[in-house]
């Protein structure tokens, strides 16, 4: 089935987006240490189970004080830091 979706921890098929593999996925501009902290109050989600990704450096740099799992991505996400990320858990 061309439609089938893995499981969060299974592959990723051509019919699986990046928001289909997560629980909860916000995109906002601005200050992301803030950002966080405000999704954490939000979620409860403790920060070392979180995952961010982003392609500027000092946003992941400021984000991981935090205790987050930062993946850079300088070119745009690709299997490869989707891979990085999962092993991070």
């Amino acid at each position: 089935n061309n439609n089938k979706k893995q499981n969060k921890r299974g592959g990723v098929t051509t019919t699986t987006t990046l928001a289909d593999c997560f629980d909860h996925v916000e995109i906002r501009f601005g200050d992301k240490q803030r950002h966080f902290e405000q999704l954490h109050r939000k979620t409860q989600i403790p920060f070392e189970n979180m995952c961010f990704f982003d392609d500027t450096y000092r946003n992941i740099q400021s984000v991981s004080q935090l205790g987050v799992k930062c993946v850079w991505t300088p070119k745009g996400m690709t299997r490869d830091h989707w891979d990085e990320a999962l092993d991070l858990f």
